[in-house]
């Protein structure tokens, strides 16, 4: 099978499955918000914030680690260091996860008082006590082992079985939360639903992965070698690294938030902001999932013209794709917001309007790095997380304590214009690549355009169901003719989606 054909099908997999969890992810944030007051949702997503950042010390990198060696070692047809990396990663990831885990527990009365309910918007110190030992001896630990699982599948780029993963585990959380909820286990309900989750993962996946994907872990030989050992972890630290940058930029912006404003604004930005706007990432998750373990094949067979070109027409489709809707989300925030949560949440507006347009950026990031990480570059994606993550934290200082959410979303959407920015310089280094600046201005233009008919439409029609309707056919339909028309879209290369 061609590389086109493989990252086609392997995207079209991992996108289906994107579009059909992404209702059910927002149903979540929709239970919650309906179920819980303000203050519950936003305890849980402080601690659940919290529990992911404190993650990549679980991962020390090791599941891009997997992701990358995997394909690599298939070329070589060594599947005996397959097993040996899987079980080496397994062995370290499991004594890094309950030394974290007990270290964080020992600290949890501190964190508690000092971070989670640094404002006292949450009188009953035992509920949080509580909450924060399910997440940390139940999701925390478990999740680690959850996601190595996981990655396994992307690195024998098993697309159609890990294209599942994020939609049954989100499926999960959300049968889970409504039983839990239904049985009137209140502020509870969030967590236990996302602890029990990662059992029924495990046990599922991991029974897939052992007997169906790579069943020969129980005849090739284990061969522990010091290089291997070695290899691993040259690889994996300056993932752990840049993960840590990138966690940094993803959960910053909710970890200032609930020690400077408090949990309220914590529900606006991560019940209701952020998850609304990550819809338009989608199409750059679906693609990245296949782009890491194939650009490492592509580059190990020396074939680097072909992976440039490729690069360029998935930026382009990423960059053509997230515009539009990026420009819907901002120009219509309070109508989403009263649709489908409740006028208590109303102050998410103008965040929400504001990441919008960030997320294109970090759509096009999130691709960037892949590729990098794929070529045996992740130093790269180290070094540019970490400038993008120093800025980030030093305006989340600066406009947070005034300026709330609104700080927060302008700060992560200006951090993704830089990393942009610094990625495109190494692309052009390393990839021979440039960045078709004239096309994605015209693109910008066209979606501008295609919103002035949307003026007149939002003044003639009230019932906010329809407006979304009419508004999104109409807007779509010429914004697609607009980027015929400039050609920023060909017509012919979009029929034979030649992405190499």
């Amino acid at each position: 099978m061609s590389y086109k054909e493989r990252m086609i099908k392997g995207a079209s997999w991992n996108f289906l499955f994107l579009v059909l969890a992404a209702p059910v992810g927002y149903f979540v944030r929709i239970l919650y918000a309906n179920s819980l007051t303000k203050v519950e949702v936003g305890l849980f997503y402080a601690i659940f914030d919290l529990i992911c950042m404190m993650a990549i010390f679980r991962g020390l990198g090791l599941n891009n680690a997997v992701v990358y060696f995997i394909p690599k070692f298939l070329v070589q047809n060594r599947k005996d260091l397959i097993k040996s990396t899987l079980i080496l990663v397994l062995i370290i990831q499991t004594l890094t996860t309950v030394l974290a885990a007990f270290l964080i527990y020992l600290l949890s009365p501190i964190i508690i008082v000092n971070y989670i309910n640094s404002q006292g918007q949450f009188g009953d110190y035992s509920i949080i006590s509580l909450m924060f030992l399910i997440m940390i001896l139940g999701y925390y630990i478990f999740d680690g082992l959850k996601v190595l699982i996981f990655s396994l599948f992307q690195g024998f780029q098993n697309q159609k079985v890990y294209s599942t993963c994020n939609f049954l585990n989100i499926f999960t959380v959300l049968i889970l939360s409504l039983f839990f909820i239904y049985f009137g286990l209140g502020v509870y309900s969030p967590v236990l639903a996302y602890t029990f989750t990662q059992f029924f993962m495990i046990i599922i996946y991991g029974t897939v992965f052992f007997k169906k994907t790579f069943p020969e872990v129980f005849t090739e030989k284990f061969n522990f070698s010091k290089k291997l050992l070695s290899d691993i972890f040259s690889y994996s630290m300056p993932i752990m690294f840049g993960s840590a940058g990138f966690l940094v930029m993803g959960y910053l912006d909710s970890i200032c938030l609930t020690y400077f404003t408090g949990l309220d604004a914590v529900a606006d930005y991560r019940n209701v902001a952020m998850p609304t706007v990550t819809v338009l990432s989608y199409f750059a998750g679906a693609v990245c999932s296949v782009l890491l373990p194939m650009s490492t094949e592509m580059w190990e067979k020396g074939e680097k013209k072909n992976l440039s070109e490729g690069l360029k027409k998935i930026l382009s489709y990423s960059f053509i794709i997230s515009v539009p809707f990026a420009v819907i989300l901002a120009y219509f925030p309070t109508v989403l917001i009263n649709l489908f949560f409740n006028a208590n949440y109303l102050s998410a507006a103008l965040p929400m309007s504001i990441l919008s347009f960030g997320i294109i950026f970090l759509s096009m990031n999130n691709i960037v790095f892949n590729v990098f990480n794929g070529i045996g570059k992740p130093h790269l994606s180290t070094k540019i997380l970490y400038i993008g993550a120093a800025f980030n934290l030093i305006f989340n200082l600066i406009l947070i304590p005034k300026f709330g959410t609104i700080g927060a979303a302008f700060t992560t959407t200006m951090s993704y214009v830089l990393i942009q920015g610094l990625q495109a310089r190494y692309l052009n280094k390393f990839l021979d690549y440039k960045f078709p600046i004239k096309k994605f201005i015209l693109c910008v233009i066209s979606s501008l355009i295609s919103i002035i008919p949307l003026f007149v439409i939002k003044e003639m029609i009230f019932n906010d169901y329809l407006l979304i309707l009419l508004s999104g056919i109409v807007y779509f339909i010429l914004y697609l003719l607009l980027i015929l028309v400039l050609k920023i879209l060909n017509i012919n290369e979009l029929k034979s989606l030649k992405f190499w």
